[in-house]
């Protein structure tokens, strides 16, 4: 029969460093950083003088000519603060990243803990041994391990070898977002204006006005305060992405590990509406909406570089088509049998214990009448570790695959957005 457990977390503010001490602050005061980028970019921009007019706010005009409809007006290459839009969005994303990561990891750091109080995850009367198993170095941090310690074991060890690693992990991410950082910006700058550049014009005049509009942009290297600001965002931006990359599969791997020593149970009384199982659904939610916001972020970054210069974001193009399956499918995949085997295991053990009592369902029908009653209460939960509301679903989808699309779209049937 199964055993109730307890576990340690994986908790990342433990090992990456990041957020370290803030584990128990609320998230929503993180928000406040949205109010300094603000202050920061307004103040920057007014310094240079690059900050603008109300006029040069033009997000209808700018978003037609990005997509190609030719306006009888021509664009002017003139880029202050104030008609830069997509930064004022990709600025919003970096807060609102740096926001749902908190929440992510504050989920992630009690997520075990909290379903194994609930009586949702359940040791294994043994564990299983596969060669997955084996591959995963599983059946070696049990071996001689107790089934009811089997999951505090492998989470302890998995997490005591990553805060071994966290300097490492802080430099290698670092280091990575630094170089993602170069390209993005040399991208934007070789790029960026092209989209947007008057219809009718011969490539020298087009070439002239990109140059002359690149000069002007706020953010460009001719306005060394706005330069550097905009370089300190993306890299930040880029690190927070990497973040929620690497602590995500180090998550998949614990769950796909803890599959060979736990199996799925529910918490009977329903005490949290949905079966102890509160804790996964909510931080899977934060786990489609980070990936839905990267989605976003890249589309956006995609529609200024035009979509034939993908070449710039590729590495986290690429990276994102990689792991969105993995961030989304695994977790499907681990546990889509879970509902099914935690009302049969429920149902098998009123048996047992009717049996263990004397009780013939045949016979004793009065006195069957309580476990069969229960036995079909639970054959009819509604046990969804991962639900999902469906306006959530819906929406993730959308924002999550349209990268996916544009780039694959771009690849294969090659397209030209913008006016050139």
């Amino acid at each position: 029969m199964s055993r109730k457990i307890t576990t340690a977390d994986l908790d990342p503010f433990q090992f990456a460093l990041l957020y370290q001490k803030l584990k128990g602050v609320h998230t929503w005061w993180l928000a406040l950083g949205g109010v300094v980028v603000i202050a920061l970019l307004v103040l920057v921009s007014t310094i240079e003088g690059t900050f603008g007019r109300a006029a040069d706010f033009q997000p209808a005009a700018d978003f037609k000519r990005t997509v190609g409809i030719t306006l009888a007006e021509r664009s002017a290459p003139s880029f202050p603060f104030m008609r830069d839009v997509v930064s004022w969005l990709l600025a919003l994303i970096v807060v609102s990243g740096a926001v749902l990561l908190h929440r992510h990891w504050q989920h992630l750091s009690v997520c075990l803990s909290r379903l194994t109080a609930n009586g949702a995850l359940v040791a294994r009367d043994v564990p299983r041994s596969t060669r997955v198993s084996k591959l995963l170095g599983v059946d070696r941090m049990i071996s001689g391990v107790a089934p009811d310690q089997a999951l505090d074991t492998v989470v302890s060890k998995v997490v005591e070898a990553l805060k071994r690693r966290g300097v490492g992990l802080l430099v290698l991410m670092g280091g990575s977002a630094l170089v993602l950082t170069i390209l993005l910006i040399l991208g934007l700058e070789n790029n960026m204006f092209h989209v947007l550049a008057p219809t009718g014009a011969n490539e020298h005049d087009k070439a002239e006005w990109v140059r002359e509009a690149y000069a002007s942009w706020w953010a460009g290297k001719h306005h060394i305060l706005g330069h550097i600001l905009y370089w300190m965002l993306a890299w930040f931006a880029i690190f927070i992405i990497l973040s929620f990359q690497v602590v995500g599969v180090i998550a998949i791997y614990l769950l796909v590990a803890s599959h060979f020593v736990v199996e799925p149970s529910a918490d009977w009384l329903n005490r949290d509406g949905r079966y102890g199982w509160t804790p996964l659904a909510t931080l899977y939610r934060t786990v489609v909406w980070a990936n839905a916001l990267l989605g976003v972020t890249l589309t956006i970054v995609l529609a200024s570089l035009g979509i034939d210069n993908y070449g710039w974001v590729a590495v986290l193009v690429v990276v994102y088509i990689a792991l969105v399956p993995l961030f989304i499918g695994v977790p499907w995949l681990v546990l889509r049998r879970a509902a099914e085997t935690a009302r049969d295991t429920r149902v098998r053990q009123i048996s047992d214990l009717m049996a263990s009592r004397g009780i013939d369902p045949d016979v004793d029908i009065e006195a069957a009448a309580p476990y069969v009653a229960e036995s079909e209460r639970c054959r009819a939960a509604r046990i969804r570790p991962l639900r999902l509301g469906t306006a959530s679903f819906s929406t993730y989808a959308v924002l999550a695959v349209l990268p996916v699309l544009l780039t694959a779209a771009q690849i294969f049937l090659p397209l030209t957005f913008g006016t050139r």
